[in-house]
């Protein structure tokens, strides 16, 4: 054959070839493009999950709930050098290649082959975009190949802004975070639009790997990816070579990473929230649908009733006293541990190990201890592993007076268990060590004072829960709640899923019946002895000390909270006309109908308890507490609007609300809230103490704002310290209201028509001449003013300050 010839046979055989493989290149993409989507533009209207945000009433983002969290943001929002950082770390060609990148694919071949192995991929961010939308992660070459098809497809539909977009919003950055504005919250604790270049190339840096590269687990490949993101930044034009100097220079601003309820400042409030979003709405909508839930919290507010509720049971629990060791040590174990590091403390935790250590002592930092001395009958020492200090001499008064209970084998409520009662660090002391003794373990805080750590003193936390609610009795608005001590610790939120006997603090509504039954504050009742028959005997009920006043004024007996005038009340005007008052006000909790309901044995919740009081302090109506204002998504699609008024059906008269107000205020003055007179304001309150001391409560209003306090164990077991609401609830709710109140102007209650006021002595009822000692002014409901008051009745009128008017 000629040279001829056989030149022509072999460019025969090539185009042969060529319009061969363009043959099966076109069947290949056509038979992989009738598996793809048709309509591309409705496969990249991509609506994606996204995180549901909580904001207070004044828009501070205080929780977020999501499985994923994906936040998305428009192309304008994300600064030039954060789009650069992962075009440069992913995708250097972006801008000028089709939708793949054959340059790409050249090199990462040639670099695959020489290793022998997959090192580098050639995958555009056109190709994740549609991997990420589209298809799987599989890797198949049907895979690769429908990627590539789509990539071009892509680039023909949208622009490489669009895309870009796309990318930014969807990218995973480990955390949980999807997209650039929630790995910028995640990370650095701030919104995308204030990242610097090193923050931007830091996130680039993880989305080869999230795990791998996460600073959390690995700092130093962390740390070399972001070097190797800013180095190609500079490469490609980005960055001047002082920009890439200053960010490799950069230290790491990183927050600590938080868990769901992901990024929660009021875990109670929100959780609440969150259950109430997932009945109204569909429970996958709540975790993923991009909600805006706008509600009542006032995020101060819950600051101050966090700090009242902890600095409530920190100092109730130190006059309860020393909980006793939580473990023991003896021997080589106890010589190890005071050669040992410091040993951070963490209730519930077998601290005694290794890898428990801390580097230097610090304040408000619980670690644990083992006494190594007793001096005398009041004092100890204490030693952190090698380092020994005195404990603060009333904490060691504390700790030398304990005495190890008895087992509790025969007790209901041992039978039971505690859920909350942290199990031994290391073994229990042996039988019949019933002091305290060397070798005991003990958590404790240092001083530290201007020459260094003096003493330690303990930091038990305190076994005793409490919850509160504040609201805004005209509205229903929920402006704070607190569930428990520390929600890491007890999830159960004993504002509103807690039902606990309410003592007497249901008196208030027994008067509000006695009062409406034509009773005034200055009729008197007789506090002695009762006896009621009932089915199983006879019940013969007390006062809280034992001792009996005799005859007593409406106003005095509900003061000193006596019981036998409760009771004697119910007894005259019927336990269902008391359960109706108790309905009628919001109280939906089951009521026992049996006159003991005179003694407060209703068990209800905290909110509830906070809802029937706000009838006496917003004149009369029933108002049901309100959480949530409105509700819209990430469209601004107004979902539910709450933000009007609530309807308030009138209840109880203006009059009848204002003269149970004026009897509570009396409890302030002169009765069992006599504390809460330190807020310097007028104030309404009543105290609760349940039978065996096992549930405290204070309920009390201002003008301006209602808050209610309890206090119990979760066991039910008593308080201990002989608690009553006067000493374990009152001094949170005056925690509380005195921050709350702090700039607010001290205002009367206001007054009704139709009342008028008495000047009359509050003990006996009698007449006493204006301006005499020992009288005041009393009000009372025009038309049921006795004639022996004669000239000294007068209409109410407002006065500047007092709850009361002073006499003419």
């Amino acid at each position: 054959m000629s040279p001829l010839s056989l030149l022509r046979l072999l460019l025969l055989l090539l185009v042969y070839g060529l319009f061969l493989g363009l043959g099966g290149i076109y069947y290949v993409v056509a038979e992989f493009s009738s598996e793809l989507p048709r309509n591309l533009a409705a496969a990249l209207d991509y609506r994606p999950h996204r995180a549901s945000r909580v904001y207070d009433r004044g828009g501070q983002l205080i929780g977020e709930f999501f499985l994923h969290k994906r936040i998305l943001v428009p192309l304008e929002r994300i600064p030039g050098h954060v789009q650069n950082a992962f075009v440069a770390a992913e995708d250097g060609r972006f801008w000028e290649h089709p939708g793949f990148d054959p340059v790409g694919i050249t090199r990462a071949a040639i670099t695959n082959f020489q290793s022998g192995r997959t090192r580098q991929g050639a995958s555009t961010i056109t190709q994740q975009i549609t991997r990420m939308l589209m298809l799987s992660n599989q890797r198949t070459y049907e895979r690769k190949i429908k990627e590539l098809i789509l990539s071009v497809r892509v680039e023909r539909e949208l622009s490489k802004a669009e895309i870009l977009r796309l990318y930014l919003n969807h990218v995973y950055l480990g955390r949980g975070a999807y997209g650039v504005q929630a790995g910028a919250e995640n990370y650095f604790g701030k919104n995308v639009e204030h990242l610097t270049a090193a923050e931007a190339a830091l996130l680039a840096g993880l989305v080869q790997a999230p795990s791998r590269y996460a600073p959390s687990r690995n700092l130093d490949a962390a740390r070399a990816r972001q070097r190797y993101v800013l180095e190609r930044m500079y490469s490609d034009g980005h960055l001047s070579r002082q920009q890439r100097d200053r960010g490799l220079a950069e230290p790491l601003g990183l927050v600590e990473h938080r868990t769901p309820l992901n990024r929660v400042s009021a875990p109670y409030f929100v959780e609440h929230i969150r259950r109430w979003a997932s009945q109204e709405f569909d429970p996958d909508r709540v975790l993923f649908g991009g909600l805006h839930i706008h509600t009542t919290l006032d995020a101060g507010l819950q600051l101050s009733a966090e700090a009242a509720v902890r600095a409530g049971l920190i100092g109730l629990d130190r006059r309860i006293g020393f909980q006793g060791p939580v473990g023991h040590l003896d021997g080589d174990e106890l010589d190890a541990f005071l050669r040992g590091p410091l040993r951070p403390y963490v209730q519930g935790q077998a601290t005694v190990s290794a890898a428990a250590t801390a580097q230097g002592l610090l304040p408000d930092v619980a670690y644990l201890g083992a006494i190594t001395r007793l001096d005398g009958a009041a004092g100890a020492r204490v030693s952190l592993g090698a380092v020994e200090l005195p404990l603060q001499s009333g904490d060691a008064r504390l700790v030398r007076q304990w005495r190890r209970p008895e087992p509790p084998a025969a007790s209901a409520a041992a039978a039971e268990g505690s859920a909350e009662a942290p199990p031994p660090v290391v073994p229990a002391p042996a039988p019949g060590a019933d002091v305290v003794r060397v070798g005991d373990l003990v958590p404790v805080s240092v001083l530290i004072g201007s020459d260094g750590p003096s003493a330690v003193r303990l930091a038990q936390t305190p076994d005793v829960e409490a919850a509160l609610v504040a609201l805004d009795p005209h509205t229903g608005d929920v402006l704070a709640m607190v569930g428990g001590y520390d929600y890491a610790r007890s999830q159960f939120n004993r504002a509103t899923q807690a039902r606990r006997q309410i003592g007497s603090a249901l008196k208030p509504f027994i008067y509000a019946l006695a009062l409406r039954g034509g009773m005034s504050h200055l009729d008197t009742v007789v506090d002695a002895p009762v006896a009621v028959p009932t089915a199983g005997g006879v019940w013969t009920p007390g006062n809280y000390d034992g001792r009996f006043a005799g005859r007593v004024t409406l106003r005095m007996a509900l003061a000193k909270s006596l019981n036998t005038v409760s009771v004697r009340l119910v007894l005259r005007y019927g336990v269902d006309r008391l359960i109706e008052l108790l309905r009628a006000v919001g109280m939906s909790s089951p009521l026992p109908e049996h006159v003991s309901i005179s003694l407060g044995t209703p068990d209800l919740s905290p909110l509830e308890v906070a809802a029937g009081y706000s009838a006496f302090a917003n004149g009369g109506k029933r108002t049901e507490p309100r959480f949530v204002t409105h509700v819209d998504d990430d469209d601004e699609h107004l979902l539910l609007d709450q933000r009007s008024a609530l309807p308030s059906e009138q209840v109880i008269t203006p009059q009848l609300a204002y003269l149970v107000t004026s009897l509570m205020t009396e409890v302030v003055e002169s009765g069992t809230g006599r504390r809460a007179q330190s807020l310097g304001r007028p104030t309404a309150g009543k105290t609760g103490t349940s039978s065996n001391h096992r549930d405290a409560w204070f309920m009390g209003f201002t003008a301006d704002l209602l808050c209610g306090v309890w206090v119990g164990r979760d066991d039910f077991t008593p308080i201990g310290a002989k608690a009553t609401g006067g000493s374990a609830a009152l001094p949170i709710w005056l925690q509380f209201m005195s921050a709350a109140h702090a700039s607010r102007i001290p205002r009367p209650f206001p007054v009704p028509e139709d009342i008028w006021q008495v000047y009359a002595d509050p003990v006996s009822g009698q007449p006493k001449p204006p301006g005499a000692a020992r009288g005041t002014w009393i009000p009372m409901a025009r038309g049921t003013v006795p004639s022996k008051f004669g000239v000294r009745v007068r209409p109410f009128a407002d006065a500047p300050w007092s709850a009361f008017p002073a006499a003419p």
